[in-house]
């Protein structure tokens, strides 16, 4: 059975069946709605990343060992910070943050702690032992401050703004919106007349599920109201106008409804969806109505089953061409290294699947039930459009050199804006330069030095002094080769300052000791005078830890930053140490995700596209039989990308997710016109 045997069944099922046919949709399309309302928006970083991916491995392995990789950063500003009101009302505040069940710890002047000489050894004391009563005290506290080094990390230097660094104990199995919620109800009872700014990746997750809602509650009846009113003034017919837009919100409804059976979530980029829809899948039904409207106004005496039949078989091969060309198109996302976009690729692909069945099913099965436009019959109905398409075509023919010379030129000079492209795919930077998350990141990132880091797991045996200090000299090396680096931390920091507070603030005794029963004393000792949880972030376990965790806090959150002190780590890691070395670092955490996503993205749309344009070309030059016709059949999709390319590094737009996937509409639906145009074109040669 050829494929024009398939088109002409279906046909005669549209001719004797239309009702049933109508029914069967209608039935389908409720039962995909059914679970709709189940979806769930997901928009971590993380799950657009493979899970067997090395990163989200360490990260798994990371939460094992200490709980979680994701800190929430809660700042306050003040001018009387340091007063006994402020501080007894922020102490509340450190109370109700370190309550709520998946936060693990809360560290802020309230409870951090700081190593001083003492007769014969150290001494471990808080830098908040009690509030201050007076401006004596006041002026003892602040040279505690001073002393205790946390200016900079918990502290401004003008003693205006303290923050609260909240660890996330499960980041990956509870509701951030919730979560949220539990934030800002603590937050707003304190921030008034103090002003608070909260920066995290979940937080900005948070607001990107509110962000995705609101988007396709905005842009997604926009986008149907274009297409209507533009379908209104093409058709001028209430039919020619519906019944395309019926198409695609079946197309999206079966799609969303696909996603909530299979229990696939919504990712942060899942918002383009069903603008992918709107902009490819009314295609099939727009040439089916246009041609049913030409064969009409051409035989009036034609009745409704005949015309249907006549605009089939002219547009069957056409239309399955088109559709599978396009499908092909956003099934080579498949070979996208992000999940995610893989899923998109998958689903949209089924959703234009669909748009194909149901404009040849369901279209006309209501074409040959509803009677035609009557203006048809007019005798100059549409001779306005097709003059100024025929004498578009005539410019044109007569000026092709021309027009060819000024459009590859131009297109030769506008691509130079492609070395300028930057990729972004930071969380934060998707929400307005003004917006509250913004701001609170910008003044967290000048006072505190960010709110993203860099996890480093090591393992090994940690409490051997060769381990701490290739530790130690790795977490110099970051800091030192990266400007973006505020500050590090590790146990290799403790060890060194119990050594140098044990030997009286010699500054030569600032370094690892060389003695392991030394280092294991200082632990001991330690923990007679701290508590058991101070090690927690950093140490597997005090008695013999086999893993430690090391922080890199990040003060200027840049794709193309992050990119470069992961690729920068990775290096040094894997230049010095290799099997038979004391230790095995690994990188976690946030910035190391962001890190893997952009690679992913870079390299996903270089592969996905390209073997899109391959298969595409391949495909077109089979179905035209000559080479010629796959190359003017790729042709314009190819400059479309080209053109898209430079508009983002002409504009400083930025590569994303989101951006990248506009490539995929344009290859879409410029193989689509390219097909029917090519197809005809050969038709009309014949």
């Amino acid at each position: 059975m050829n494929l024009k045997s398939i088109i002409k069944r279906i046909f005669l099922l549209d001719a004797y069946y239309p009702r049933t046919i109508i029914a069967s949709i209608i039935f389908l399309t409720i039962l995909f709605m059914w679970k709709i309302p189940e979806l769930k928006i997901d928009p971590g970083l993380r799950s657009l990343v493979p899970p067997n991916h090395k990163i989200v491995k360490n990260m798994e392995l990371a939460e094992d060992l200490f709980s979680s990789n994701e800190i929430v950063i809660i700042a306050v500003e003040s001018e009387n910070l340091l007063s006994s009101t402020s501080l007894v009302k922020f102490s509340s505040m450190h109370d109700s943050l370190a309550n709520i069940p998946s936060v693990s710890r809360v560290g802020s002047i309230y409870n951090q702690k700081y190593i001083v000489p003492d007769d014969g050894g150290f001494e471990i004391q808080k830098i908040l032992q009690k509030i201050p009563e007076d401006s004596i005290e006041t002026s003892n506290f602040i040279e505690t401050i001073q002393a205790s080094e946390i200016i900079g990390s918990l502290i401004s230097s003008d003693l205006n703004i303290m923050c609260f660094v909240a660890q996330i104990s499960a980041p990956t199995d509870f509701d951030e919106i919730a979560f949220r919620k539990n934030i800002f109800r603590i937050v707003n009872r304190f921030e008034d007349p103090e002003n608070i700014y909260i920066a995290s990746s979940i937080i900005s997750a948070a607001e990107s599920i509110d962000s995705v809602k609101r988007d396709m509650r905005t842009f997604t009846p926009i986008a149907l109201g274009l297409m209507i009113v533009l379908l209104i003034l093409s058709f001028r017919s209430w039919t020619g106008t519906f019944l395309p837009l019926f198409v695609v919100g079946f197309s999206i409804l079966w799609t969303f409804g696909l996603m909530a059976w299979l229990d696939i979530s919504v990712p942060i980029i899942g918002g383009l969806i069903p603008i992918m829809l709107i902009a490819i899948a009314n295609n099939y039904g727009i040439h089916i109505i246009s041609h049913y409207y030409e064969y009409t106004k051409l035989d009036q005496n034609l009745d409704r089953v005949e015309i249907l039949k006549r605009t089939m078989k002219r547009l069957g091969m056409p239309i399955f061409l088109a559709g599978f060309t396009t499908v092909i198109s956003f099934l080579s996302l498949l070979t996208h290294e992000l999940t995610k976009v893989r899923e998109i690729g998958a689903l949209v692909s089924f959703g234009i699947a669909v748009s194909f069945f149901l404009s040849l099913l369901f279209i006309p099965a209501i074409l040959i039930l509803v009677p035609r436009p009557t203006y048809l019959g007019k005798e100059k109905s549409l001779e306005a459009v097709n003059n100024f398409l025929v004498n578009w075509g005539k410019f044109f023919v007569k000026n092709n050199s021309t027009f060819l010379i000024f459009l590859f030129s131009g297109m030769f000079l506008f691509s130079f804006g492609i070395r300028d492209i930057t990729i972004d795919t930071v969380p934060d930077n998707y929400f307005p330069k003004d917006s509250k998350i913004r701001r609170a990141s910008a003044v967290i990132n000048e006072v505190f030095g960010g709110s993203t880091q860099l996890n480093i797991l090591i393992e090994g045996d940690i409490y051997d002094p060769n381990s701490l200090n290739h530790i130690d000299k790795l977490m110099n090396h970051i800091k030192e080769k990266n400007d973006v680096v505020s500050s590090t931390y590790s146990i290799a920091d403790v060890i060194k300052k119990m050594h140098f507070s044990f030997n009286n603030g010699n500054v030569d005794s600032l370094k690892i000791p060389l003695s392991r029963e030394l280092i294991e004393q200082y632990m001991f000792l330690y923990s007679i005078a701290g508590e058991d949880n101070d090690f927690d972030l950093i140490l597997n376990d005090t008695d013999d830890p086999n893993y430690s965790q090391g922080f890199v806090r990040i003060k200027k959150v840049s794709t193309a930053d992050l990119m470069a002190l992961v690729d920068d780590t990775e290096d040094y890691i894997h230049s010095n140490y290799y099997d038979g070395n004391p230790i095995n670092p690994m990188l976690s955490g946030p910035a190391a995700l962001l890190g893997a996503v952009s690679h992913s993205v870079i390299r996903g749309q270089i592969i996905s596209l390209a073997m899109a344009s391959l298969i595409l070309f391949i495909i077109m030059a089979i179905v035209f039989r000559s080479f010629v016709g796959g190359v003017l059949a790729s042709l314009p999709m190819m400059l479309a990308v080209i053109l898209i390319f430079s508009l983002l590094g002409n504009f400083g737009i930025p590569l994303n997710m989101t951006t990248s996937l506009l490539t995929c509409i344009l290859v879409g639906v410029g193989i689509d016109y390219s097909v029917h145009f090519l197809w005809h074109l050969r038709e009309y040669l014949r």
